[in-house]
């Protein structure tokens, strides 16, 4: 009977559950880099860049100044997929953008200093300066 056990449901318990006895340390952990820049010269940043492998991932931007991001982008291989924009300041995205395009001329009603860290065609950690 322990044959049985050892030969027959131990190996179907680990198939079924390929995680049983595994921890979570276990598990690889993408070390995410940060960049930031600040746009009006506070000592505060205003744009983060966030990298986890050759592209930048993600983008946060604080327009207004408050320490809190109002313009979130995604960008997946350094290519835009998505930005949702928060412009009444009230903490929720009012606009949503999955058009470059849209994204684009939306992007030209922000400063120029802003437009100048946000319009790129390539999101490619090594070619961003700060």
């Amino acid at each position: 009977m322990r044959k049985i056990i050892g030969y027959i449901i131990v190996p179907i318990v680990f198939c079924l559950f390929p995680s049983f006895g595994y921890s979570e340390a276990n598990t690889p952990v993408l070390q995410m880099e940060i960049k930031t820049t600040d746009i009006n010269q506070d000592g505060k940043p205003d744009v983060r860049y966030y990298r986890d492998g050759k592209y930048v991932g993600k983008v946060e931007v604080d327009t207004n100044y408050d320490g809190k991001p109002d313009v979130v982008i995604v960008t997946k291989d350094g290519k835009f997929v998505s930005a949702e924009v928060d412009t009444d300041f009230d903490g929720k995205p009012d606009k949503k953008f999955s058009d470059v395009a849209a994204y684009n001329r939306w992007l030209k009603t922000l400063p120029p200093d802003f437009q100048n860290k946000l319009d790129r065609a390539d999101w490619q950690w090594d070619l961003m300066t700060f």
